[in-house]
């Protein structure tokens, strides 16, 4: 068991939000002339018409702001003006704030308007481009917009999804792991592992499972990829990952893949190539600070950066990479550090994914504020709740938030993102320490948290090993550890009986399916008491409650039920509980939670 409580355990958006640094970024993305793809509607349909939002500081003397937009791939460009906004001083930035904004005619349906925003300055021709703040009109940041189809699949919302880091899982029942005891090196698990495991995958209640990187790469992680069209042979072959998408498609399971288009490994051939001479025909597809010095992902040398600008080879490349492997019969994409690349490649890559698969499900990972996650929507089609995530972890792994806290969180998050925005939700991942060792291994925080997860609307995610439940040796940030591989140890499949919590994630799985949960719903406070520290959430007119008990005691309290009589059914012990005179009655056990549905009267 952990108990170094002064890890930073919850260093989700690495600290990014604590004032001194928040305070910082948001000087950052207001000085000078920011869009940030900001828009209303944030997915526009076709026949609707657009109005785009900009921002510029006084740290110039600006005379107007245009766009210039292209619907036939820049052949024709056509110019706009925007309109003066409201004018607002901002504190934090210590400046005054122009914005701007101006409504984009309406595009018909399959339409892809790409366009780029710069503000003249006075009594200058020169003209500073937004977000990336350059005066060369090639440079400039691009942005677009696909009038196609921006709904999130009706399959995903229904989506339980079980996390598999490939190397650490299952190595196929006729091999042992090759060695457990250095982590920065391979442990063995392959992709003949996880088709054995399917059975096991679907009968914890998952119907869907996210692949970590399996392409070619040098490292046990994969995201370092050097072959964009092949499986990691440590892995397995094609042969078996075709039979991984059979077989789980056969048991009802949907496959969806890690892809990492922000960088590449520093084996890949082409940027080998391009390293070993400047003219190479591959020069064009890296980003250079001055050859052979190149840019890389967070200075770490073994990931250099792909040039993925608008009309650039390495994008073209990437983009039939995704759709090949479509073709294979994936389901989707879980796309790696999205705020890498520009929003205009994603949008790039929604739109061909969706002409392979209508029904893709893509999803970015983007560990931003809310209002940067937004403007994501059209192009990942979603992004992971990294925001819940944090709330979660706050409020039941660490004791960091109150349930006030948690409760204003519930009562604004969900209504922030448009409905088609997907938001993935989880209480750990491979980046981070997992939950059940941030509670000093407290198996009760861990199935309190999952309750709430399996019951709030976005699909949740299980990171592999949560059943059994697998902890860690040390953790993440501690002094002396191997940073985010503290949180990647092998499966133990050598335990005597059925994981911990197997059950537990069975009921929970027919809990969700049952009551049919997704965005559409949403949760409303029905009680707070912070001295016993219980909370209670109704949904659908109180026919669903959420009661949870945070504290080391058993509490009883009664609740005000706007019906005048009744009774409610524990979904988890199935109990019994009428209620009359608008009262419900009801004990929760310590740190724990119930769930409620009304009995439906004939």
């Amino acid at each position: 068991m952990i108990d170094d409580r002064e890890s930073p355990v919850n260093y989700i958006f690495g600290g990014l939000d604590q004032p001194q640094n928040a305070g910082k970024w948001v000087k950052t993305i207001l000085s000078g002339v920011h869009h940030f793809s900001q828009k209303v509607p944030a997915s526009p349909k076709p026949g609707e018409s657009v109005t785009l939002k900009v921002t510029t500081s006084t740290d110039a003397a600006i005379e107007c702001v245009k766009i210039w937009f292209s619907t036939d791939e820049w052949q024709t460009v056509q110019s706009q003006p925007f309109s003066k906004g409201q004018l607002v001083w901002d504190s934090i930035a210590w400046s005054y704030i122009q914005k701007w904004q101006l409504a984009l005619p309406p595009q018909a349906e399959g339409a892809m308007l790409r366009y780029k925003i710069g503000a003249k300055l006075l009594g200058s021709d020169d003209v500073i481009y937004a977000d990336n703040q350059t005066k060369i009109f090639a440079d400039a940041s691009h942005y677009s917009i696909w009038y196609g189809r921006s709904d999130t699949p009706e399959w995903t919302k229904q989506a339980l999804v079980y996390q598999v880091f490939v190397d650490r899982f299952h190595p196929g029942e006729s091999n042992e792991w090759q060695q457990t005891a250095d982590l920065r090196k391979p442990f063995g698990g392959t992709i003949r592992g996880v088709i054995e495991k399917l059975p096991y995958i679907r009968d914890l209640g998952f119907n869907t499972i996210w692949l970590t990187p399996i392409f070619e790469s040098p490292s046990h992680h994969g995201y370092d990829i050097s072959d964009y069209f092949q499986i990691n042979p440590r892995l397995g072959t094609l042969e078996e990952f075709n039979l991984l998408i059979s077989e789980a498609h056969r048991s009802g399971i949907k496959i969806i893949l890690d892809f990492v288009a922000n960088h590449c490994s520093n084996q890949h051939p082409y940027f080998l190539n391009a390293l070993e001479k400047e003219k190479s025909k591959y020069h064009d597809w890296f980003l250079w600070e001055n050859w052979p010095i190149y840019e890389c992902f967070f200075n770490v040398k073994s990931m250099p950066k792909l040039n993925l600008a608008y009309g650039s080879p390495a994008r073209g490349h990437l983009l039939k990479a995704a759709q090949y492997w479509l073709e294979k019969g994936v389901d989707g994409y879980r796309l790696d550090y999205a705020f890498g690349p520009e929003h205009d490649f994603w949008v790039d890559f929604r739109r061909v994914c969706t002409s392979v698969n209508p029904e893709v499900w893509t999803f970015g990972e983007l560990v931003l504020p809310a209002d940067i996650q937004a403007t994501y929507g059209d192009g990942l089609g979603g992004t992971l709740d990294f925001l819940l995530c944090q709330a979660l972890r706050c409020t039941f792994g660490t004791n960091d938030w109150n349930l006030s806290e948690f409760a204003g969180f519930l009562n604004s998050h969900y209504y922030y993102f448009k409905p088609g925005h997907s938001l993935p939700s989880f209480v750990d991942n491979h980046d981070m320490d997992r939950f059940y060792t941030i509670t000093g291994d407290d198996l009760k925080r861990l199935k309190l948290a999952l309750l709430v997860l399996y019951l709030l609307p976005g699909p949740p995610i299980i990171y592999y090993g949560t059943e059994t439940p697998l902890s860690q040796r040390q953790l993440i940030h501690a002094g002396g550890g191997l940073g985010f591989d503290e949180a990647r140890l092998e499966m133990d499949w050598t335990r005597s009986g059925a994981p911990i919590l197997k059950d537990y994630l069975k009921q929970l799985a027919g809990i969700r399916n049952n009551l049919i949960l997704d965005s559409s719903y949403q949760w409303k406070i029905l009680h707070i008491n912070e001295n016993e520290q219980i909370l209670a959430l109704q949904m659908r007119n109180e026919n669903i409650l959420l009661v949870i008990n945070r504290s080391d005691t058993e509490h009883s309290l009664s609740l005000p039920i706007s019906k005048d009589k009744g009774t409610y059914q524990n979904l988890l012990t199935g109990t019994l509980h009428p209620f009359t005179e608008k009262r419900l009655t009801i004990t929760i056990p310590s740190m724990s939670g119930v769930t409620l549905a009304i009995e439906k009267t004939e």
